[in-house]
């Protein structure tokens, strides 16, 4: 039979190891975007620069709260029953790297839709109302100081993690519907799409399951640290599926540039250049030719 603390410490020492290595993976990613795109806009790369200074600080105040568990209180079984202040200053970095990337994801839906703002403003509310949800949670535990009063802000963490399955699952359905209904006859052109949308799917399926297995598994598993692995877990999901999107826009625009190009499809809403001595805007331009000469010239963005 296994030890209690294999459900409760033993967890949220495993999560430490898989949110290190995901983060690592994150700061690579980082560093070859700004070694690729050194001359994009300063809004994405502020963007960029928000979550990664966020998730450092997650991951900075989670190793805070390790060390306080494993080492300064160790035996300590009063002070471990409690909440330290870094595990809720960690869960309020989260929830707000989790808004940045959503609203970003929002952004290039609004663009997407070429500009029309109904669907990137129930994004931008649904995911204003969640990161509303997790400071409640947070609030709420620095009343309740102990662990074993954690199934009383259920009301607030199942508020934020069902909001932020709505949040993914609208954005990848938007983009998805948005890609799809742009193909054509022509091959190039239908590849790329293609990519475009498997990209987004990639993007929201494993954001969406540790959403869901979050609310799950804090409803089924109480007194156990399971549901936090999925919460540390969707932060760096969202970190490296948005840094990944904006990596892949070279990939995006070889894919596309075989044959004839015109639809101007881009994988960022903003101005970007590839390389620190580019002077053209990176982007995937196809420009289709018909026979009754109606050319098309749509823009797209993810």
């Amino acid at each position: 039979m296994g030890s209690p603390l294999d459900h409760t410490f033993g967890i949220w020492l495993i999560a430490q190891f898989f949110q290190c290595i995901l983060y690592g993976m994150g700061l690579l990613q980082v560093y070859l975007y700004f070694f690729w795109y050194s001359k994009d806009s300063w809004g994405i790369k502020g963007t960029v620069i928000a979550i990664t200074v966020l998730e450092t600080v997650q991951t900075g105040t989670y190793f805070g709260a390790t060390y306080r568990f494993f080492i300064t209180d160790f035996g300590n079984f009063n002070a471990l029953a409690q909440f330290p202040w870094q595990a809720l200053a960690q869960l309020l970095a989260l929830y707000t790297s989790t808004f940045v990337a959503q609203s970003y994801f929002a952004y290039c839906i609004y663009v997407l839709h070429k500009k029309r703002v109904f669907f990137p403003l129930v994004i931008v509310i649904l995911s204003l109302v969640g990161l509303g949800g997790g400071v409640a949670q947070i609030v709420l535990a620095v009343h309740i100081k102990e662990f074993s009063q954690l199934p009383s802000t259920s009301a607030a963490s199942n508020t934020q993690a069902a909001l932020s399955l709505a949040c993914d699952i609208l954005i990848t359905v938007c983009l998805c519907w948005r890609l799809n209904v742009a193909r054509t006859g022509i091959q190039s052109t239908n590849r790329l799409l293609n990519f475009l949308i498997m990209t987004a799917i990639n993007r929201g399926v494993l954001t969406m399951v540790t959403a869901l297995l979050n609310m799950v598994l804090f409803l089924t598993q109480p007194g156990t640290f399971y549901f936090m692995m999925m919460i540390l877990l969707s932060g760096k999901f969202y970190m490296n599926s948005m840094l990944a999107m904006l990596n892949t826009r070279q990939y995006a625009h070889s894919i596309g540039a075989v044959g004839n190009m015109g639809d101007s499809m881009s994988m960022s809403p903003f101005p970007s250049r590839a390389g620190t001595n580019a002077t053209e805007p990176v982007g995937v331009n196809i420009s289709v030719r018909r026979e009754l000469h109606n050319d098309r010239d749509d823009k797209f963005v993810l």
